[in-house]
């Protein structure tokens, strides 16, 4: 038994190293062929590419090849061919010249499972759809005048997060300043964007900080594709258990929404209001050419977007500024003097 197993899993290995050096070289002659011709770069391997030579600090080990091949070179993560750029001339290439090229987020395993299939404003192709859905979110919950009309509330949650702190120094607590600002933030997020009061029936919070940690680990199926269906790692069931706590949270929200306004009961649209609006209807009415009809997953994938990114990217910036507040000691006394 044990050895009818070992050679299964000799024979699997050779299989899958034989595809895997046919698929390399067929694209790298298909290239040749239609006169594409990429930048210097180490030789990859088979399967991994250079994922070996990345080590535990890539940006170094990225910087001391860049030493060798120059600022624009090309590397092989896996199957992914992928352009590494290392110096300010050759980003302003990719980041302002050609930038529309280079727009769209690389496709992720994780995306596929808790974006509802890219359809959020993080990792949705550049193109119309991403365009549109940009808009939306600008005007609707980003522009001067939805800030400003949400300007008390932030106020009142900030001089309430003031007071706690001011009591806490006076008794001699411990202030985790952290879990504070990430608990300033979600209630913002649920006033403008929910357009309510955060209540026990969901947390969502532990959900998105977990996405987080999903979305910045390792998966080897994001660089060896056809390994995908094995989930080597484990990481599906993790993805799958995400989007199902995200969308029983959502469900409950657009139910809500649209509850209250089959009673009546709205006085002031959110942004859930706004994207409830845009339900079965074309995104682009005008363009012929880009007649996608907006249904519940499109919703569900927009408002996660935007509750993901209050809660992480401005609590992220609180933290650093709080950081380098207390390294610097006389920005700390200068600010303390304008209190």
């Amino acid at each position: 038994m044990a050895s009818s197993i070992s050679t299964y899993a000799l024979l699997l290995t050779f299989f899958t190293t034989l595809i895997s050096f046919f698929f390399i070289t067929s694209r790298s002659k298909q290239k040749f062929k239609n006169g594409k011709k990429l930048p210097p770069g180490p030789r990859p391997l088979p399967i991994i590419g250079n994922l070996h030579m990345l080590g535990q600090l890539p940006h170094r080990s990225l910087s001391n090849l860049a030493k060798k091949y120059g600022s624009i070179m090309s590397i092989r993560l896996g199957n992914v061919p992928t352009i590494v750029v290392s110096s300010p001339e050759a980003a302003e290439l990719f980041l302002k010249i050609h930038d529309g090229v280079f727009a769209s987020r690389p496709k992720i395993q994780f995306s596929d499972y808790v974006s509802y299939g890219n359809k959020g404003l993080g990792f949705a192709p550049y193109g119309s759809y991403w365009r549109t859905v940009r808009k939306w979110c600008t005007l609707e919950l980003l522009s001067s005048s939805k800030v400003e009309l949400f300007e008390p509330i932030r106020r009142r949650e900030v001089e309430s997060l003031v007071d706690q702190i001011k009591r806490a120094a006076a008794s001699g607590q411990v202030v985790d300043l952290s879990a504070k600002a990430l608990e300033l933030m979600e209630n913002f997020m649920y006033r403008m964007i929910i357009g309510r009061s955060k209540d026990d029936k969901f947390d969502l919070k532990p959900l998105i900080q977990e996405s987080l940690r999903l979305t910045g680990h390792f998966n080897i199926s994001d660089y060896v594709p056809f390994l995908a269906p094995l989930d080597l790692q484990g990481l599906i069931p993790q993805f799958e258990a995400i989007r199902e706590g995200c969308d029983n949270f959502l469900e409950e929200i657009i139910d809500e929404h649209q509850q209250d306004k089959h009673k009546g009961q709205k006085k002031h649209r959110d942004f859930v209001d706004v994207m409830l609006s845009h339900l079965d209807q074309p995104m682009n009415p005008n363009d012929e050419s880009e007649l996608h009809i907006i249904d519940p997953t499109n919703i569900k994938a927009i408002i996660l977007d935007m509750i993901t990114g209050a809660l992480d990217t401005s609590t992220v910036a609180i933290e650093w500024a709080f950081s380098e507040i207390l390294k610097h000691p006389r920005v700390k006394t200068r600010f303390s003097k304008k209190s």
